[in-house]
């Protein structure tokens, strides 16, 4: 019985600048997540940790975060661990290895980082034989060509960061493509890139992106976890996801069309934790004298949730008719047919803050309290 956990795409020290002041707080969560998949590597007893590319968001990363990292990887030799890793397109180094890797060979000279070259190392203790391989950023052929076909050892696995084929999506020449998976009769291939979990390649040669485990992006779905895969035998691994990160991302749709405003708050306020990032979108028709305030409702609820955002995607709904009530000659008439002009010659992108522009004037003009 073989026991691998697999992790990628951590993308330590990643800025995000798009969560303003709580980046820092996701950076800390990123390398909570690290120490949380070392503790279950140890609590799970693994025989390896397969690390599959981008464990920092660039080939320079910070001297306290290579600090940190050569400090789990002792945890792990500690443990008699044995740990691989290869480099992804975001951290790796020009000289083909995860940007840091000198310092993290002289904390733990026992892990194996793999470079551009295809490498086999053998575990005569655990039967095992793995091959590894950092991507070339820019390279003309797959990160799996070149590989050793059939077997030295009973078991066989595989190492490497890269985008899988999907047609009409994802192509070009630096792509894996599932056959070429098949063709090597690996056991296990343990892949980064894609940064929530999914399997990639059936049984009996089974391919598996960990996903990053925690949030990255701010829609991002899938996300948080680390794999724990067991080879009982070659051709039979099982592979099971393991949650170790903090974050969590739900989006919520909501038709103001058949909710008031007071429906809508419960809505959101149902979603609220402090761990989640929350992104909800209102939509629907409504009538000219009903005002949907996106930001109030994120500015009252923003401090339940991790980070909030509430978009207003709602279109005004005006009919003949109902210009018929606001004679042309007044600034409420004119203000309304004016900006019904600009909404439909406004790019999609702008649409939506047009339209509500033109419920909070109709509002205002017509001496009703409109919150800010």
């Amino acid at each position: 019985m073989i026991r691998l956990l697999h992790l990628a795409d951590l993308h330590l020290d990643r800025p995000f600048q798009v969560l303003g002041e709580k980046g820092a707080a996701q950076r800390r969560a990123l390398e909570a997540a690290l120490v949380r998949s070392v503790d279950l590597a140890i609590a799970e007893r693994v025989q390896m940790v397969l690390c599959a590319g981008d464990l920092f968001d660039s080939p320079r990363p910070v001297a306290a975060t290579l600090d940190l990292v050569g400090r789990e990887l002792r945890r792990l030799d500690d443990a008699r661990i044995h740990v691989a890793v290869v480099a992804g397109n975001h951290d790796v180094g020009e000289d083909g290895y995860v940007g840091g890797h000198d310092r993290l060979r002289t904390a733990c000279p026992s892990t194996i980082f793999f470079g551009r070259t295809v490498e086999t190392v053998t575990f005569p203790d655990l039967d095992l034989t793995l091959v590894g391989r950092s991507p070339e950023p820019g390279a003309g052929a797959s990160p799996l060509a070149g590989w050793p076909r059939g077997r030295a050892m009973r078991f066989a696995i595989g190492l490497t960061h890269g985008s899988m084929y999907r047609a009409g999506v994802v192509e070009g020449p630096g792509v894996l493509h599932p056959q070429e998976v098949r063709d090597l009769g690996l056991d296990y291939l343990a892949l980064g890139d894609w940064h929530s979990a999914a399997e990639v390649v059936g049984p009996p040669t089974p391919a598996w992106y960990a996903g990053s485990p925690e949030l990255l992006a701010y829609d991002q779905e899938g996300a948080g976890h680390v794999l724990l895969v067991e080879i009982p035998a070659p051709g039979a691994a099982q592979v099971s996801r393991r949650k170790v990160g903090r974050r969590a991302y739900r989006r919520i749709d909501l038709d103001v069309a058949t909710s008031d405003d007071a429906a809508i708050r419960r809505a959101v306020e149902s979603a609220a934790d402090a761990d989640t990032i929350c992104d909800v979108t209102l939509s629907g028709l409504i009538p000219l004298d009903r005002v949907i305030n996106a930001r109030a409702v994120e500015e009252e609820l923003a401090d339940r949730f991790f980070r909030l955002r509430v978009t207003n995607r709602t279109q005004v709904w005006v009919d003949e008719q109902q210009l018929s009530l606001l004679p042309q000659d007044t600034v409420l008439g004119r203000f309304v047919r004016l900006m019904r002009d600009r909404i439909a010659a406004a790019p999609d992108e702008e649409r939506s803050v047009i339209e509500e522009a033109l419920q909070v004037g109709v509002a205002v003009l017509q001496g009703r309290e409109v919150l800010a």
